[in-house]
């Protein structure tokens, strides 16, 4: 496993106004840092966060990211002060078509993506919750849809919570707004577990390294059938699932992997 990982050269987190990156044993860490918006997602917010999960995704030396949110919260969805100030403005169209390429960007992101859940995680905040693959829950952490309580609809609510989880689950929640909390999160797997609040990044860091004893390439390759596979027929999915694993099949990697079978060692990924 490489032990320094580089950015590109386009990519400058430092410039970032709403988010923090940094980089640790081949995992992004990206955090949402506007904790006196109680981390709500803003133009910037949004901007900096494709500019994320496309450094992730591009960057060969990057294997899977965590998401968190500065405490005390995981994110309370759109900022809703600056929704007023654009409201039927050019202004507010940007922001709901960077809402739209954000999740997509996310979507797209085939490389393993933990939320490391840690209070709020609301509205459009559940959403990047719900396009992340390991969610992990702090025992002060909820899931909330609030808007019917505002007289507005929502798009991570309908889309998906409800491929998440049975429908009925769903819209029991997203029809009264009440809180779903940890423990029903776990029962029906919208989360992968609930830890104490203190113990919620040892948690993330041990599924993280968990997903770094294998092949970052197969990591890969797996997400990306499991999401592209998404409203085909199996018919249709196979020949994406066949293509996309022979890929990792020409890898160093999957020599690697052979070799230390034969060997009886634990491998050494290059992610090549």
């Amino acid at each position: 496993m490489p032990n320094s990982v580089e950015t590109s050269s386009n990519f400058n987190p430092e410039a970032f106004e709403a988010v923090k990156w940094e980089l640790r044993k081949n995992t992004a860490y990206i955090t949402m840092s506007r904790p006196e918006a109680r981390n709500a997602l803003n133009i910037a917010m949004r901007n900096e966060l494709m500019a994320c999960f496309d450094e992730v995704q591009e960057n060969g030396q990057i294997w899977l990211a965590v998401l968190c949110g500065e405490d005390p919260i995981f994110c309370a969805g759109a900022d809703l002060k600056e929704k007023l100030n654009l409201a039927r403005s050019d202004g507010d169209k940007e922001r709901s078509r960077l809402s739209n390429e954000l999740y997509m960007t996310m979507r797209r992101c085939y490389k393993p993506i933990i939320a490391a859940i840690n209070g709020g995680c609301i509205a459009q905040g559940a959403g990047l919750a719900l396009l992340s693959d390991i969610r992990v829950m702090s025992d002060q952490s909820f899931f909330w849809w609030p808007q019917v309580m505002r007289g507005i609809s929502s798009m991570s609510g309908p889309l998906l919570l409800t491929e998440a989880v049975p429908p009925g689950f769903a819209l029991k929640y997203l029809l009264t707004a009440d809180k779903i909390l940890p423990n029903d999160a776990l029962r029906v797997d919208l989360c992968t577990e609930v830890v104490e609040h203190h113990n919620l990044m040892s948690a993330v860091d041990r599924w993280a390294n968990k997903m770094l004893r294998n092949a970052p390439l197969s990591l890969q390759a797996i997400k990306e059938v499991a999401v592209r596979r998404r409203g085909m027929s199996i018919d249709d999915a196979f020949p994406v699932g066949r293509e996309i694993s022979e890929r990792t099949m020409d890898s160093e990697d999957s020599l690697e992997g052979l070799k230390a079978f034969k060997e009886k060692r634990i491998p050494i990924w290059t992610g090549k």
